[in-house]
């Protein structure tokens, strides 16, 4: 028997109500055999004719079956949502939902159409057909192009659902068409970005129409979207629906007669508030439009016009009309050629000088002359709106404070390697800005390279001893060159406010012509100390930098905000001029805190003292400890004193300590031997066994040898020599009063060796303060150059004792009255005291302020001939030690000059032919 295919569909009029049959491809075949089991069994032969009444009523129960089945399957078809609503459920465009989405819609695509064409069908009576997802017409176009499926950055991890960003993509037109078909389901993305994307007149003329007319941000850098391309924007620019505030058409080659068609649309435009026309090979054949443009055009802020070929007389007329205009306060004119024909520079004097609007000005690589050049520098010294200036590739550069420095050379723009671009007034710094700062910085835009606003201030007798002007500041960043703080300020401050580039900022004061770093700010010390040359006051001085204030200032609010400075600070403000006042010479007032060793040297305090007493004494007995300690105490100063000179003569290695021979010397010349009480046999028994005893506790220190005597041991070395001398014949006495006695014999020989004496009455004085300072330069050098050889790597520079010795020895030094002892001396006397000298090597290491202490006592002993006086008289080495100390410092500084200077540094020195205190002066007034 054949098989029936039929479906059956009920249908109400509201008249009458029937049965009838459709037919349809959609349901499955139905075998009335199958359906009647009744006739299972029944073959061909024996069934009823058609035209039987006994086949009609055998058909009939069949057909209300049928029906009831038809009305099963259409309903089980008609209430599946999975398979007819794939495409209607709500679909996300933006996280990982939407990329999972676009997945299974790309593997289901087949599917999916046949759901959506069959959801048409039903829909057609309602004359109200369903749009297929983004998904579905992004992927089915690009399969009917025959093209690998893309998202086109409408599906996309993250970002803004009302924009659409697809730069350096390289698509092209054809998936440009895929783009297109996408876009027709979303009309609420407002900002474009189609940079870099090769798409042509055919490609824009697709797209422009679907986006002009709600875009409020328009991206189509680097593409050719040519006269069809660009028609939509031109057709919709005039019209006051139009939402475009960014226009962005750079590198699109559209030539002058395009650039004049879309100037005469902005005219009329009220949105546009940017226009990038850059390289789009514009010549003077289209000034005159952009001259209308700028002076009709009331809502354009910024204009960027780099890399046409506008020459002078064309670039003349554009800046007149930017003379007069009020709106536009970005301008990149930058790779033009504006220098062609030398007639632009009256037009940019008037509108540099007149223009209090723009913000933010590119003029760089433009082929001006050398003097046109000058006049725009000039020019700029008026204007204080423009933040943002920039130069490159034409003579001179812009400073840190935004003046145009000229110079004779022509920056090679081909060598630079990275290019900066102006970007409205957005922060865009260069990326080796952190790099460390030597060198004065050029090309500074504060714009761009995101300048903060920061205040420095030295207030006397907290950031330093100094009070009175001048006080100079100087920054890594500017090269160290002198900044004058200008007159105090309320209550004496000296302070400054500038913009100042984003990371660390290293800087230091100079006050009184000393180098000094404030004490109220974090302080840097240099491992590796450098030295620079500075000119204060027309005097250039060579500097060693071992010290600075630093600190951090990281990136904060912009420069400009919504067209506003953030900051007071106004471009090109030229700092104040030191112009040195004429003062009495006599009425100077010389005091310590104003010298040159205030801010780094360190008195023995008595708390200092105390401590280095308390290290030193070790007493084991508890009989009569108070009293024996403050006994001790009460000779512990010269008695340290007369170590140190003992400890120099004949030091172990690096270590200062008294050997047999400077202990017996000691011993003798207190007249403590006597051949009865006391022998030097007895001394040398006592010399080892406080050796002995001692280097039980600190075997293997190599500060404290085993055949010497260190400064912790010279009071036990004493106190044994006492009890020798005085106990062991009387022993009545107990060791209180041995001591004492023993202590009341030395104190008038030890009372000589006092290092401080000589400090304070010949080298804290104001003529060796004068020289220190003048010749500061020579210390920083021969320092620098000698305090390398122990160094290791890490740790901070300081000079040993062998290169002080280096440094006699390359002067030529030595002779019958000056020996290698004379060094040792100088060395250990110039130290700073040290509390713990078992522990430290701090004693063997000295710094720049113990080292100008050396070169001063050195000189002292050395003695040369004063400047200028070597006629008067035949100079005996008596005659010459007799001389005040700064007349022999300042002959020895000239000494060390002559010797010890390479030529190249002392080229602009000049041999002194006579000391300066002796100089008669032909004013009273300086």
């Amino acid at each position: 028997m054949q098989d029936i295919q039929a479906t059956t569909q009920e249908y109400d009029n509201g008249k009458n109500s029937g049965k009838y049959s459709i037919r349809s491809m959609a349901l499955p075949k139905i075998s009335i055999a199958k359906q009647l089991p009744y006739l299972s069994g029944v073959d061909e032969v024996s069934m009823p004719k058609r035209y039987n009444r006994q086949y009609y009523k055998i058909q009939q129960p069949t057909k209300e079956k049928d029906l009831i089945n038809d009305k099963e399957v259409f309903g089980s078809l008609t209430s599946n949502n999975e398979e007819l609503y794939e495409d209607r459920k709500p679909k996300d465009l933006i996280g990982e939902d939407a990329y999972r989405s676009y997945y299974h819609t790309f593997k289901n695509i087949k599917r999916i159409l046949e759901q959506n064409q069959f959801e048409n069908i039903q829909s057609m009576h309602r004359l109200s057909l369903k749009i297929d997802s983004v998904q579905t017409n992004l992927i089915q176009r690009s399969e009917r192009l025959r093209i690998l499926p893309c998202k086109m950055g409408l599906i996309k991890l993250k970002g803004d659902r009302n924009s659409l960003s697809i730069q350096n993509q390289k698509f092209g037109d054809k998936y440009v068409e895929v783009l297109s078909e996408g876009l027709r389901t979303l009309p609420a993305i407002q900002d474009f970005n189609f940079n870099h994307n090769r798409i042509k007149e055919q490609g824009a003329a697709q797209l422009m129409p679907l986006i002009s007319k709600q875009a409020r941000r328009i991206e189509f850098q680097t593409n050719l979207i040519g006269e069809k391309g660009l028609d939509s924007i031109l057709k919709i620019l005039p019209l006051q629906q139009c939402k475009i505030q960014i226009l962005n058409l750079e590198d699109n080659n559209l030539g002058d007669q395009l650039i004049i068609e879309l100037c005469k649309a902005i005219n009329k435009n009220l949105s546009v508030e940017t226009l990038n026309i850059a390289k789009n090979k514009i010549t003077n054949n289209a000034h005159q439009s952009l001259k209308q443009l700028i002076e009709s055009n009331d809502t354009l802020m910024e204009l960027y016009l780099r890399w046409n070929s506008i020459k002078g007389s064309g670039g003349a007329e554009i800046f007149k009309a930017l003379q007069i205009n009020k709106t536009i306060k970005v301008l990149d004119f930058s790779y033009n050629l504006l220098g062609c024909g030398n007639v632009i520079a009256p037009a940019l004097k008037d509108f540099i000088t007149e223009n209090k609007v723009i913000q933010h000005l590119d003029l760089s690589a433009n082929s001006f002359t050398q003097s046109d050049c000058e006049i725009i520098s000039e020019a700029l010294k008026y204007n204080h709106s423009i933040y943002g200036f920039h130069f490159r590739g034409n003579f001179g550069f812009v400073d840190s404070k935004g003046f145009l420095i000229i110079d004779s050379i022509m920056k090679n723009f081909n060598s630079t390697h990275i290019e900066q671009r102006i970007r409205g007034v957005m922060p865009h710094p260069k990326p080796y800005d952190h790099a460390q700062r030597f060198e004065k910085v050029r090309d500074v835009c504060w714009i761009c390279d995101n300048w903060q606003m920061a205040t420095f201030e030295w207030i006397p007798n907290q950031s330093g001893a100094c009070a009175d002007e001048p006080i100079f500041i100087h920054f890594d960043y500017e090269g160290y060159d002198p900044i004058f703080l200008g007159k105090p300020v309320e209550h004496g401050h000296f302070r400054t406010h500038r913009m100042i580039p984003t990371g660390d900022i290293e800087y230091f004061y100079t006050a009184n012509s000393i180098q000094v770093a404030s004490q109220s700010v974090p302080i840097k010390q240099h491992i590796e100390k450098f030295r620079t040359k500075v000119s204060i006051a027309d005097q250039v001085v060579n500097v060693l930098i071992d010290e600075t204030n630093i600190e951090s200032y990281s990136k904060s609010k912009p420069v400009i905000e919504d067209w506003y400075p953030n900051y007071d600070v106004l471009p090109r403000t030229q700092d104040p001029i030191y112009i040195p006042a004429k003062r009495k010479k006599q009425k100077r007032i010389w005091t310590y805190p104003i010298s040159i060793w205030a801010p780094k040297y360190k008195f023995d305090t008595e708390e200092l003292l105390r401590k280095c007493f308390e290290r030193d004494c070790l007493l084991k007995s508890k009989k009569n400890r108070i009293r024996f300690k403050e006994m001790l105490w009460q000779a512990y100063k010269p008695m340290r004193e007369t170590y140190r000179f003992y400890a120099s003569v004949n030091p172990t290695g690096d270590v200062f300590s008294m050997s047999v021979n400077p202990t017996s010397d000691f011993v003798n010349q207190c007249q403590l031997i006597d051949q009865k009480q006391l022998k030097l046999a007895d001394v040398d028994l006592k010399f080892i066994a406080t050796c002995s005893a001692s280097s039980v506790d600190y075997k293997g220190n190599y500060r404290n040898p085993e055949r010497s005597l260190v400064r912790y041991q010279m009071m036990e070395f004493l106190v044994r020599v006492s009890d020798d001398k005085y106990i062991r014949f009387n022993p009545q006495i107990n060791i209180v009063q041995a001591t004492k006695m023993m202590l009341e014999q030395c104190m008038p020989h030890m009372s000589q060796f006092d290092s401080h004496k000589w400090r304070a009455e010949r080298y804290f004085v104001e003529q060796c303060d004068d020289v220190c300072k003048k010749y500061k330069w020579v210390f920083d050098y021969v320092y620098m150059r000698n305090s390398s050889r122990k160094v290791k790597p890490g740790q901070a520079p300081f000079m040993c004792l062998d290169e002080l010795k280096d440094i006699c020895n390359k002067a030529n030094l030595y002779d019958e009255n000056f020996v290698e002892r004379d060094v040792n001396l100088a060395f250990n006397l110039s130290t700073l005291t040290q509390i713990d000298e078992l522990e430290s090597d701090r004693l063997f290491q000295m710094q720049w302020i113990e080292f100008m202490e050396a070169v001063a006592r050195i000189a002292d002993k050395y003695s040369p001939i004063a400047l200028g006086k070597k006629e008067e008289k035949e100079w005996t080495y008596e005659l010459r030690y007799q001389q005040p100390l700064f007349y022999k410092l300042e002959a020895f500084m000239v000494h060390l000059i002559n010797n010890l200077v390479d030529e190249e540094t002392k080229k602009n020195w000049k041999q002194p032919t006579i000391s300066m205190f002796d100089e008669v002066e032909e004013d009273e007034y300086y």
